[in-house]
């Protein structure tokens, strides 16, 4: 039922009101659909909204609130995914006089605050992410005060619901749990601006097949696309360095993996133009994202943890540095620029390495049977519960993968794994638990047609804009007249400067990769031997210092050649090695090694001795035969997680010579580091007095 008002025909003009103060503008009117929307919203109704980004989602949701705590109705709950966009939406409710508090990770320490405020019934919208319905302090402590008297449940970002969606987040699931247990009467608002059908009836049956839909067109008309084939990543450097200074305004500039963003983003300020990274873990965030909504930074490049939701409305331009996984999800993060002004820019770079990123990410996302076998069987066989680490230690299987099995089996119900704590202990139901493959086959699927759709897109010579309307299904799709392919630009020459060129191809080979030092072992009691001693704390006795490698894995340069001769032939080439030296002379710290030993193979590869051998007699350094190979220990590259790379290698070595100077530790590849570590911490235990560890290239364990 409307809840009454004193003259409930002047909804629309009390909801009209709340609109021109949010935006600030006394003449602000409605787009079409949007009072609609909060009108089924005030109701008491269920509404998907499904519009494009900038159409103004975030009004639905707030000025309904609005209206129903004005007559009496209980506070909103808002599963919303990332925290930029929280941030983002609790300035808009502000706007209005709302309390909309979050309860995250970052802010742990203000949930007694907000449940006090929540008993006293001063909270108006109470934001979380979807893990926090995971957290069974939050099920049992905070979610029962607000679900008494819900008065709205909000779903920011509904396809992630969806597993057929392009950003199918399994967390989502739990919101099933909480429609269980809201009142009868609670609205529930479920917005998104990325679903196409077979999305859309999906939310719509997970939601309550009575749900209302509101539905527009997807047409971003301040938007000029561009896509543009760039497969070397020093090209695509240059490209952005020689663009994006001559871009107005500020922008974002996306790629696949954390690493792409700091080497992006420290090219960019070698070339004087200010940019910072952005990824999950980078820190600062907040006051990286207030900086991009300031103007004080040209650029942020960042991963998808800025994506959906972040509101800049005059940011000018989106650069994609890789190929997104899907067409929605390129519409998703393209659609951040320009929701504001009336001209922006979305460019759209297709690199070499995009199809392995891409693979990987998509190989990685679901478990097959047998690791969810392994996992589940060490639980059952275990005493009490395990963390994450010793099950690590039990499983050859990467911590990802690990976590990836715990979280999908935790979803379904009944469970065969439930958490208390930092524990996971099995249920009754982990004994023959299986998994639908179809399903799993089914999603695979549909994962691999949108990496065939983008790929698709790339190649298209129409227009841009109206082929990403209908990958969303948007039949009101048409030329756009603003894009490259309608502009009559696609074949005009793309290419940056070959100058730029070679500068780039030279930052990065100048890059420093740091190995870093340890000052924890992953667990505690690894081995009997002395450098173990101190339960998880390794004795700074035994730690090594910081080192560097000359490259990364797959840089689509150095680093791919050095894996290719690893593999192949007796020795690293004479331009390996030269580049090496060259790195070390560079490097100031090196100039106090007085002597340079380095990690004996396993078999009888001669690549690393030599390798050292050519070092120490470059340098001018003698070489120790330090460390040799006790027998034990398997092949470390078959070791999927670091507490298993650190418990195969804790008697590996011995020492064979004694290096009485500050020595330099040789290695090829570094991975996990543990290699290096354990080396290192016999070496300081035989009495050297410092350890620098250098590789030629750096490898990511990748979870």
């Amino acid at each position: 039922m409307m809840p009454k008002l004193k003259n409930p025909e002047n909804v629309k003009d009390v909801a009209t009101r709340y609109l021109c103060d949010a935006v600030g503008n006394e003449q602000a009117e409605f787009r079409d659909g949007q009072w609609e929307s909060i009108e089924h919203a005030v109701k008491g109704e269920r509404v998907l909204v499904v519009q494009r980004t900038g159409w103004g989602k975030t009004m639905v949701y707030t000025i309904a609130t609005k209206i129903r705590r004005e007559n009496g109705l209980g506070p909103s709950l808002m599963i919303s995914p990332l925290l930029a966009l929280m941030r983002n939406q609790e300035a808009a409710a502000f706007t209005l006089g709302l309390n909309a508090p979050r309860m995250t990770g970052d802010n742990y320490d203000d949930s007694r605050e907000i449940q006090k405020e929540l008993r006293e019934d001063e909270v108006d919208i109470l934001m979380v992410t979807p893990e926090r319905l995971a957290s069974g302090h939050f099920t049992r402590s905070t979610l029962p005060l607000i679900t008494r008297g819900l008065g709205m449940l909000i779903i920011d970002e509904a396809h992630c619901i969806s597993d057929w969606g392009h950003d199918f987040r399994p967390d989502y699931r739990r919101i099933r749990r909480v429609q269980q247990v809201i009142p009868k009467g609670a609205a529930i608002v479920a917005t998104t601006a990325t679903a196409n059908d077979r999305v859309v009836k999906d939310v719509q049956h997970q939601l309550g097949g009575d749900i209302q839909v509101s539905r527009g067109s997807l047409v971003r008309r301040s938007l000029q696309l561009h896509n543009l084939t760039l497969p070397d990543p020093k090209v695509r450097l240059a490209w952005i360095a020689q663009v994006v200074p001559h871009l107005a305004g500020s922008g974002i500039i996306y790629v696949l993996t954390r690493k792409d963003a700091d080497l992006v983003s420290s090219w960019l300020r070698y070339n004087m133009i200010e940019a910072a990274s952005y990824y999950g873990n980078a820190g600062q965030r907040e006051e990286l994202e207030q900086k991009l909504l300031n103007n004080e930074i040209k650029a942020l490049v960042a991963t998808i943890a800025l994506g959906m939701g972040f509101d800049k409305p005059d940011l000018k331009f989106i650069i994609h540095y890789q190929r997104p996984g899907s067409v929605v999800h390129y519409y998703q993060q393209v659609g951040r620029a320009g929701r504001g002004i009336d001209d922006a820019y979305g460019f759209l770079l297709w690199g070499e390495e995009d199809e392995r990123i891409v693979d990987y990410f998509m190989d990685n996302a679901f478990p097959p049977q047998n690791e969810i076998n392994q996992v589940l069987s060490v639980l059952e066989d275990a005493d009490g519960g395990l963390e994450i680490e010793e099950l690590m230690a039990a499983v050859n299987l990467k911590k990802s993968k690990i976590e990836k099995v715990l979280k999908l089996a935790s979803l379904e119900s009944p469970a065969p794994v439930i958490q208390q704590g930092r524990e996971w202990y099995a249920t009754g139901e982990a004994s023959g638990f299986k998994v639908n493959p179809e399903y799993i086959a089914r999603l695979r699927e549909v994962r691999s047609s949108e990496q065939a759709q983008m790929r698709e897109y790339m190649r298209h010579d129409g227009c841009l804009m109206a082929f990403l309307q209908r990958a969303l299904d948007d039949d009101s799709a048409k030329d756009c007249g603003r894009c490259r392919n309608c502009t009559n630009r696609a074949n005009k020459s793309h290419q940056p400067k070959p100058k730029l060129v070679i500068e780039a191809e030279q930052f990065i080979k100048k890059r420093r990769y740091p190995i870093r030092s340890r000052s924890e072992w992953p667990i505690a009691d690894i081995s009997d031997h002395p450098i173990h001693g101190s339960g998880i704390t390794i004795d700074k006795s035994h730690r090594m210092l910081p080192g560097l490698a000359l490259c990364r894995a797959f840089d689509m340069g150095l680093g791919d050649q050095i894996l290719r001769e690893r593999n192949g032939g007796r020795q690293y080439s004479n331009m390996v090695v030269d580049a090496f030296i060259y790195r070390l002379e560079e490097w100031a710290e090196y100039k106090g090694i007085g002597c340079v030993t380095y990690v004996p193979p396993r078999n009888n590869r001669q690549h690393v001795p030599l390798l050292a051998a050519a070092v120490a007699e470059r340098l001018g350094r003698p070489l120790v035969h330090a460390v040799a190979r006790t027998g034990m220990g398997a092949r470390q590259s078959d070791q999927q997680n670091e507490v298993q790379r650190a418990l195969n290698v804790a008697n590996a070595f011995s020492i064979e010579r004694s290096c009485k100077q500050s020595t330099l530790l040789i290695d090829d590849i570094s991975v996990s580091g543990w290699t290096m570590v354990t080396a290192s911490a016999l070496l300081r235990h035989d009495g050297c007095p410092s350890v620098r560890p250098v590789a030629l290239v750096k490898h990511s364990l990748s979870g």
